[in-house]
């Protein structure tokens, strides 16, 4: 349709060929900028009634946005001015018509959120409906919630069309053919989280920027949605947010963004349940991650590559990388260096193993090889056997767990495990006697009574690893209180192993099951960086890189051979002995003229794992159940989307971030 249907007196030459979609936007334009158009007039021209002339500015833009002459849209604002001057807002005309709908349309099953398949025919390519054009007209509506960001929570109704010839039904953001889920290209606007639970994509991001706690998400969501004015009338499903739609949306969207950028389409089971739906999904990422890096792997700018001119005038680069542990953990098999998955995040064995499985079964106290006893009410297993002392101590743990210094002890751990491992570089990790998940109890023989004594992590720097072994052998001219060790709490992964660039990119990250020792860290560093799309970098910087060194050369690692190994700039100055010759001489940042700058200042920025961990630790109570798979999907996720950050904060600082050639 062309403006001179409903618009006769528009006669001009260049507006006959002007469409009635253009007419509409010209009118929501000129009513957005109506108070545009009145501050320039004269006095005398009342607020109310739309003026003859448009402001010159105004008219230029008119004329460059529908590309027609000034002369044009004098004559299309002479012909419509009334009515853009009395259009609503976006907002009010948006309300208008939600209460429409809402009031009018709801109890005849009319929605202004209909959620249809983005197809009209079958796609199927072996369906003979496809050949024939046959629209799908067999439908399937059903009543759902939509969360939107702007809006609230909206009542609506999802369509399913399905192909009478081959049965596929289509739904709004997959096809379902047999029991197998195909997702369409694309991210869509709306995604599903639940059978009938739709979160609009926005608020999915929103929530993924702000993923501290998904309980949190749901919570705040759940609190300025109360001060919506949302009318849903009696609808069949809750409309408030849980944590669980949280978590599905933040999964299904990174798995979407994924596909997407790998050109494929996903695809799942549809049978299982939603907490299962996207394991495989996840595992298969997780996989390629782990075999091909993250996608900012061979990222190079000039936050963290310098270009030097050698004495003899010939041009080199250099490349810097610095690596860091961070107390960010899972539950794992109590088994030390066992890396089985464990069945449930309420067991504390692997189930893979018989041996350690067998473990469950066994009293949870240290010394101890008789089997677990049944409670007294019902038939619900100890930790402990029927030893009267042993289950004093199951029971004072419990009233630890209820009284929520658990938690708050475990919290203080990691940030004792952090400052520790920190301060003990003039030793070895491997001699450090960090107890992650040992629990010490005292028994008072006069009582027969029980207490915990020590728990969750507490690290005793003082003591070295063969005196912690028999911390229990009471000295015989002491009184001491005997003390009893156990295993009741669950065990984490020591760490996370970070690896970034002095630019602020994470190049990858690794799970330390045990300890943060330099030999598993130098083992890390070399599989990451010996990757297909990988460049090995001139510096690696490590507070305990005069410990690595030393492991380097006792082994002959050849992949270090011609990489600078150097401590960062803080611990080097006040955590390391001046007198220390090999550490002063060998791992300082001063002894590579590359490192400084002209005026023999650092060039590059050696604390950036300690700056990137502050934002990592975050996530310490956000992953510390969740299972393997979940763990490492979750933890990629939030690198590669804080690598993305990244990379537009670089490209406006003009550091010109890419991925360069490897050479062959």
């Amino acid at each position: 349709m062309d403006v001179r249907t409903p618009f006769p007196a528009l006669d001009h030459p260049e507006l006959q060929d002007l469409l009635y979609i253009a007419i509409t936007r010209f009118l929501r334009c000129a009513s957005m900028l109506k108070d545009d158009i009145l501050l320039p007039q004269p006095h005398s021209i009342p607020v109310t009634t739309a003026p003859d002339v448009l402001p010159p500015g105004i008219t230029d833009f008119f004329s460059r946005s529908f590309d027609i002459s000034c002369d044009a849209v004098d004559v299309l604002w002479g012909a419509v001015k009334h009515i853009a001057w009395t259009l609503p807002a976006d907002g009010e005309e948006h309300e208008v018509i939600e209460t429409m709908f809402q009031h009018h349309g709801q109890d005849q099953g009319i929605s202004a959120y209909v959620l249809y398949p983005p197809m009209k025919t079958c796609v199927n390519p072996d369906c003979i409906a496809v050949q024939r054009a046959m629209p799908l007209k067999k439908d399937e509506p059903c009543h759902v919630v939509i969360f939107t960001q702007a809006f609230g929570v909206r009542c609506a109704w999802s369509v399913h069309l399905k192909c009478r010839s081959c049965n596929v039904n289509y739904h709004h953001n997959y096809a379902v053919h047999g029991a197998s889920r195909q997702y369409y290209s694309g991210v869509p606007k709306y995604i599903q989280v639940g059978e009938h639970q739709f979160v609009e994509c926005e608020l999915a991001m929103h929530w993924i920027d702000l993923i501290v706690s998904a309980t949190n998400c749901a919570h705040l969501h759940n609190e300025a949605q109360a001060r919506c004015k949302n009318v849903t009338g009696e609808w069949q499903f809750n409309t408030t947010v849980t944590t669980e739609e949280v978590w599905d949306a933040f999964t299904v969207l990174a798995l979407l963004d994924d596909h997407q950028h790998q050109n494929t389409s996903l695809c799942v089971p549809h049978g299982n349940s939603q907490s299962a739906r996207y394991t495989a999904a996840m595992c298969a990422r997780n996989e390629r991650i782990f075999t091909e890096g993250q996608d900012e792997l061979p990222h190079a700018c000039y936050g963290c590559m310098r270009l030097f001119s050698m004495p003899d005038g010939t041009t080199h680069y250099t490349e810097v990388v610095v690596t860091d542990g961070i107390t960010v953990g899972r539950p794992c098999c109590a088994v030390p260096h066992c890396k089985n998955a464990l069945a449930s995040t309420r067991n504390h064995f692997c189930s893979a193993d018989p041996s350690h499985r067998q473990l469950e079964t066994i009293c949870a106290v240290d010394g101890c090889d008789q089997p677990v006893s049944c409670r007294s009410q019902g038939d619900k297993l100890r930790k402990t056997c029927s030893n009267p002392l042993h289950m004093k101590m199951e029971d004072a743990k419990a009233v630890l767990s209820r009284s929520g210094k658990s938690k708050t002890q475990r919290m203080k751990t990691a940030k004792l495990n952090d400052a520790l491992a920190a301060s003990s570089h003039d030793h070895p990790e491997d001699d450090l006697p960090v107890e992650d998940f040992d629990e010490w109890y005292e028994h008072d023989e006069s009582t027969g009574n029980a207490s915990v004594a020590l728990s969750m992590g507490v690290v005793n720097p003082s003591l070295t690893q063969n005196e912690s072994r028999h911390v229990l052998e009471a000295c015989p001219s002491k009184d001491d209180v005997p003390k009893l060790k156990a295993i009741f709490f669950w065990k984490r992964t020591n760490n996370e192993q970070l690896f970034v660039r002095p630019c602020g990119i994470i190049s990858g990250r690794g799970t330390m099951y045990h300890h943060e020792a330099v030999s598993n860290v130098l083992i890390l560093f070399e599989k990451t960086f010996s990757l297909p799309r990988a460049r090995k970098p001139q510096h690696l910087i490590y507070d305990s890189n005069c410990n690595a060194l030393h492991e380097v050369e006792s082994r002959k690692m050849k992949f270090f051979e011609g990489i600078g190994m150097c401590v960062d700039t803080f611990h080097h100055t006040m955590k390391h002995k001046a007198s220390d010759q090999f550490c002063q001489e060998r791992c300082s940042m001063k002894a590579y003229p590359e490192l400084l700058d002209e005026d023999g200042k650092y060039y590059f920025n050696s604390l950036i794992t300690e700056q990137t961990n502050v934002w990592f630790g975050g996530f310490h109570n956000v992953c510390c159940e969740m299972t393997p798979v979940k763990y490492d999907f979750f933890l990629d996720e939030v690198i590669l989307r804080r690598n993305c950050a990244t990379v537009i904060n670089l490209h406006r600082q003009g550091k010109q971030p890419h991925h360069p050639r490897l050479s062959t």
